[in-house]
């Protein structure tokens, strides 16, 4: 871990990069690789990708910098979910908990940033005119130049470089075989070719988004938001392991991921819009305080209006993605019907699966990871 002497030099060559953003690369698994190979790849291209944007963050160049850091913390946490049954607990628990802490000191800003140039910015656009609105627009901004201030200290800080430090030496060193800590309950899962891995851990995300997504037309925005989150993670997960599948089929599958998942974030911006707007309002008092709230008021207002349009899409949206057929399968029972009404049976673990409890699986040629990553980028792999 770097002293604290240590600490301005190292910031001084982040700063000294073109402060430009960099969106998540695919990492390229070799056919033959081992399922701790890919996990090499996996984590070592997360750590790539958030350096990447520090300097982005750092100089305030875009607001796509923030979005991908925080897009990388994500991945780098979904890839230690993905493999917890394969890695020590007492290793998983610490990176896990070092990566929520940074996901926290980051994502106020990047909430800033959709409110302004999404949320409001959409209201403005329609709704001209109205100094109210500017009003809230200059209270929000206030509110972003703080959260940068804190997000900006966070990547300063000896914790942040520590952390980015340590999951490279992890990774690089495959530290989970270090002795002396708490084996797994599959340890030699690690040294199983990547495909036969990948095929499990892709069942199992599938699985669970479809089962989260049982009963779609009656879940509420918590529910919805669960939903999101489940196919961020079945996205991250195609991500790390798609150079081991058939591109076309794959990307395929990816765009119609990608486009549940967008329609559902707009939601979900709007339920992040409630609670920042009632944090804006609530310290105010008198005249100010009621011009807010009218500004307020007519933002949740009018993306309210515009969410019955938005409903239909989403429906559609879910149904296309169910008739999918996954694109790691050559053919899959449809147990729950199209809209998921039903229970789902549970699928094996990566702890039960193998050569007992898995299902049947048919050798597919390995993509080239340049193959891949066109496929992805077509789909629009590059967004969150």
């Amino acid at each position: 871990m770097l002293t604290s002497d240590e600490l301005p030099a190292a910031m001084t060559a982040v700063e000294t990069l073109v402060p430009t953003y960099r969106k998540a690369d695919p990492p390229a698994i070799a056919a033959n690789a081992s399922a701790e190979d890919a996990l090499t790849a996996i984590v070592l291209g997360g750590v790539a990708h958030l350096r990447a944007n520090e300097a982005c963050v750092l100089a305030r160049a875009d607001i796509e910098g923030i979005h991908q850091m925080r897009v990388a913390v994500r991945r780098l946490r979904s890839s230690l979910a993905l493999y917890d049954e394969l890695l020590p607990p007492q290793q998983t628990a610490y990176l896990t908990a070092e990566l929520r802490w940074l996901i926290g000191e980051l994502g106020p800003a990047r909430d800033w940033d959709v409110f302004l140039s999404e949320t409001l910015a959409k209201v403005l656009a329609a709704v001209s005119g109205e100094a109210a609105l500017k009003d809230l627009k200059g209270a929000a901004a206030d509110k972003r130049d703080e959260a940068y201030q804190r997000a900006e200290a966070a990547l300063r800080s000896q914790r942040y470089l520590g952390l980015v430090m340590l999951l490279g030496a992890w990774a690089e060193g495959r530290r989970w075989h270090d002795p002396g800590t708490t084996p797994p309950g599959r340890p030699d899962a690690m040294h199983e070719p990547a495909e036969r891995i990948a095929h499990a851990l892709l069942d199992q995300r599938y699985e669970t988004v479809r089962h989260a997504g049982r009963r779609f037309s009656a879940l509420g925005p918590a529910g919805r938001h669960k939903l999101r989150i489940q196919i961020k993670k079945l996205r991250y997960a195609t991500d790390f392991f798609g150079s081991l599948y058939e591109p076309d089929r794959l990307a395929e599958f990816y765009a119609d991921l990608k486009g549940l998942q967008d329609r559902l974030g707009v939601a979900n911006d709007i339920d992040v819009a409630r609670r920042l707007v009632k944090a804006l309002v609530q310290p105010r008092k008198g005249k100010e305080r009621a011009r807010l709230s009218y500004a307020a008021g007519l933002v949740v207002g009018w993306h309210s209006h515009v969410a019955g349009d938005r409903e239909t899409g989403l429906r559609l949206a879910w149904r296309r993605f169910l008739r999918r057929p996954p694109y790691w399968e050559t053919a899959r029972t449809r147990a729950n019907g199209q809209d998921g009404e039903r229970d789902l049976a549970p699928t094996p673990s990566p702890a039960t699966s193998g050569t007992n409890g898995a299902a049947p699986r048919r050798r597919r040629p390995a993509a080239t990871a340049a193959a891949t990553a066109a496929s992805l980028r077509r789909a629009g792999a590059a967004t969150d």
